[in-house]
């Protein structure tokens, strides 16, 4: 009984990792974690009034913007590259 249990979670443990692994390959633009991060690439949609907007360039000068936008807390601060 346990060995058909332990070899069920296991699939169920590979078939996770070997799928996360095979989105990230194929250059997946949005990574969401719990919504806690939630990271887009070249994304330059405007952020909402009811955050707290950080831009990079604020923190110091650049000359190459990636458009790739973090959200933290559920939305509640955005660093955003552009």
């Amino acid at each position: 009984m346990s060995s058909k249990i332990i070899a069920l979670l296991s699939l169920a443990i590979s078939a996770l990792v070997f799928s996360g692994c095979s989105s990230a390959s194929m250059g997946s633009k949005e990574a969401n974690i719990l919504g806690l991060v939630k990271y887009q690439k070249a994304d330059y949609s405007p952020s909402s009034s009811t955050t707290f907007a950080i831009h990079t360039n604020e923190l110091g000068p650049r000359r190459n913007f990636s458009g790739d936008k973090l959200t933290l807390l559920w939305g509640l601060v955005t660093i955003k590259d552009y």
